[in-house]
């Protein structure tokens, strides 16, 4: 007789795995499944709460209210920064919309401020031409004596308006971009003497002296030689304005391996410490240091040059102490040699 061995049942085996098993993996599943809608929640609110708000942020950009001037964000006159939360990635994004925000914010000052100083720098002469004018029409000025002086007032004033407009010209090009230089080899000495020359009737009439020293050999420059010439116009009528009579504006020219220096020294008042971070600022007039309370020009030349060096690949410096007068430096890189040894080359 033949006895078969007998297989043990595994249905029972499983009904005990899936009693003992199967309900505490479905209950985990379940519970990790809420765990992690939970947690990708409070992930996603991490991320795009800030996310919003620089949204919110943004479509408030340039939102003005009537008769405000100024840039609005969520009903204020200046920009309200985005608080900066969130995965780094988030808080750069941030950042930078901050930074922007805040250029946004400066340029527009900066245009209320030109705006502004424009208008005011154009109601003066117009007041004066206006009234001069009146005054010859009417027959105020009725002896010949009075319309002279009246037409030469007339006459002033719209020259001070015609260098107000070609100087807003300029600054106009050269933020543009629409400025082109030319890319020359400029002999320095040329057009140092030829700038002293020009301004030396200048400095005769306001009873400044006017000298200048040069070396032997000064280097020539890659530049714009009409340029250069209006850079060092504006600096030494500038200081020709601010040297009361008596007084002395100095040319000097220096140079190393590296650079051209051009500078520019006179006796005036000088200036304070506190007017000095901004003396080259558009419309910037300090003139309780420099003139004794007397407003001189624009305010635009030495902004002007700034610009012109600064194309030129160059930068204006400016060292002074209130009462011992003013010193302006041009500083002019590529240097191409002087003429002796672009002869040899």
């Amino acid at each position: 007789m033949v006895v078969a061995a007998r297989r043990p049942k595994l249905l029972p085996a499983l009904d005990v795995l899936g009693d003992a098993l199967w309900r505490p993996l479905i209950q985990g599943g379940l519970l990790a499944l809420v765990l992690a809608l939970m947690l990708a929640y409070f992930v996603a609110a991490w991320i795009a709460s800030p996310l919003q708000r620089l949204i919110e942020a943004a479509r408030g950009v340039g939102v003005r209210r009537s008769g405000s001037g100024g840039l609005a964000v969520g009903g204020r006159h200046e920009p309200t920064l985005v608080a900066e939360a969130g995965p780094k990635e988030v808080r750069e994004l941030i950042g930078a919309f901050n930074a922007m925000l805040g250029r946004v914010a400066a340029s527009q000052r900066s245009q209320r401020d030109f705006v502004s100083n424009v208008s005011h720098e154009l109601k003066t002469p117009l007041t004066s031409i206006q009234g001069f004018a009146q005054a010859i029409k009417d027959g105020t000025a009725s002896s010949s004596e009075q319309q002279r002086e009246a037409a030469e007032i007339i006459h002033a004033e719209a020259g001070r308006m015609h260098r107000l407009a070609v100087d807003l010209l300029d600054l106009a090009a050269l933020d543009a971009g629409t400025v082109e230089l030319r890319n020359a080899p400029v002999d320095l000495q040329t057009v140092l003497r030829h700038m002293c020359d020009r301004v030396q009737p200048i400095a005769t009439s306001a009873g400044v002296t006017l000298d200048m020293t040069l070396p032997t050999e000064l280097s020539a420059i890659l530049g714009d030689e009409d340029r250069l010439l209006q850079v060092f116009t504006n600096l030494i009528d500038n200081a020709i304005k601010f040297t009361p009579p008596g007084g002395s504006v100095h040319v000097l020219a220096e140079q190393d391996r590296g650079e051209v220096r051009v500078i520019v020294r006179d006796s005036g008042p000088g200036i304070s410490a506190e007017e000095l971070p901004h003396i080259f600022d558009r419309f910037y007039q300090a003139d309780a240091a420099r003139g004794g309370g007397e407003k001189h020009g624009t305010g635009l030349g030495l902004a002007i040059a700034r610009e012109l060096t600064e194309a030129h690949g160059g930068r204006i410096s400016v060292r002074s102490t209130l009462g011992h007068g003013a010193e302006f430096v041009v500083h002019l890189p590529r240097v191409i040699g002087s003429r002796e040894e672009r002869g040899a080359a």
